[in-house]
């Protein structure tokens, strides 16, 4: 599959990835992404293009035993935090916790020998925002393997605020969205999951993707409110990363970021085999805008 350049999409050649994000810093990208079977990997580039694999900047020696998915790093006060998926060898289910270090490329340590983020079921996918005022916020979804909603697998996305310090939770979890519309229930599971915050014009955009991530209409949509925790509604333009046929297949799980010169842009992963699909994935970059308060990647 060697078409992209009909698209408008920046595919490196990192693969067997999945939910990339990228933390820009002393003029270099960092990318974290689910890598590895015992942490993640961080991944370093200058140009968005050339991608250098800089190998394990986290080695689980807490609580997490397996499934390491789909971490993010905020750079904030100085410290890098990421926020990650895993699971102990137990019946539980995923959950969430944080670890913390002084360099992008880590080591990151735990902040606690359990999951920092248990509210009792499984989650998966954790982004931080920060807001204008200084309000964290952690949004994340419930995984569809544990949660059933009248009689069928769902993903849904929820929101929580966090304390000062970005690391813990502050009050009980909101739900913000839940599979309803036809192009998020393709797949026999129904999914809202990989959320990402952004906001423009004091309207928050809260991304998320939806349908099986294995399959071709992985993809990608977007909701607005007025507040970082809802209500939020549905744009009537979703999806707004999708497959192109013969060409790109399963787009999802994106996070944004700013290039050092002001471009809004988004991370997200796509098959590497158009035909097989499944969790073999390459990092992609596209640009993202706004127009009309409408949030808009430019892909095709």
């Amino acid at each position: 599959m060697d078409n992209f350049g009909q698209t408008k999409i920046t595919v490196t050649d990192i693969r067997h990835i999945g939910d990339p994000q990228v933390v820009p810093y002393n003029g270099r990208y960092y990318i974290y992404a689910t890598s590895a079977s015992n942490g993640f990997k961080v991944f370093e580039t200058e140009d968005l293009v050339h991608v250098t694999d800089k190998g394990l900047c986290y080695e689980s020696t807490a609580w997490g035993t397996t499934r390491f998915w789909a971490p993010e790093v905020l750079h904030y006060n100085g410290k890098f935090i990421m926020y990650y998926t895993a699971q102990n060898n137990t019946e539980e289910g995923l959950r969430v916790s944080v670890a913390v270090a002084d360099s992008p490329l880590g080591p990151f340590k735990d902040i606690q020998d359990t999951p920092v983020f248990d509210f009792g079921y499984a989650i998966i996918d954790a982004s931080p925002f920060v807001d204008d005022d200084g309000k964290g916020y952690l949004y994340f979804s419930r995984d569809c393997s544990k949660n059933i909603v009248n009689g069928r697998h769902t993903s849904q996305v929820y929101g929580v605020e966090l304390t000062d310090d970005m690391l813990y939770p502050k009050g009980e979890p909101i739900l913000l969205s839940t599979p309803t519309e036809p192009y998020e229930t393709i797949s026999e599971y129904h999914w809202n999951e990989g959320p990402a915050m952004v906001k423009n014009n004091g309207i928050y955009y809260l991304s998320y993707s939806v349908n099986c991530y294995a399959t071709k209409d992985y993809s990608v949509c977007y909701s607005t409110s007025k507040s970082p925790m809802g209500p939020f509604t549905k744009a009537p333009e979703n999806p707004i990363l999708a497959k192109i046929e013969g060409i790109v297949s399963g787009p999802g799980h994106n996070a944004y970021f700013k290039t050092f010169d002001g471009q809004l842009m988004t991370s997200f992963h796509i098959h590497s085999d158009y035909e097989k699909g499944g969790g073999d994935r390459r990092i992609c970059f596209a640009k993202a805008f706004f127009k009309d308060d409408k949030l808009c990647i430019d892909y095709k």
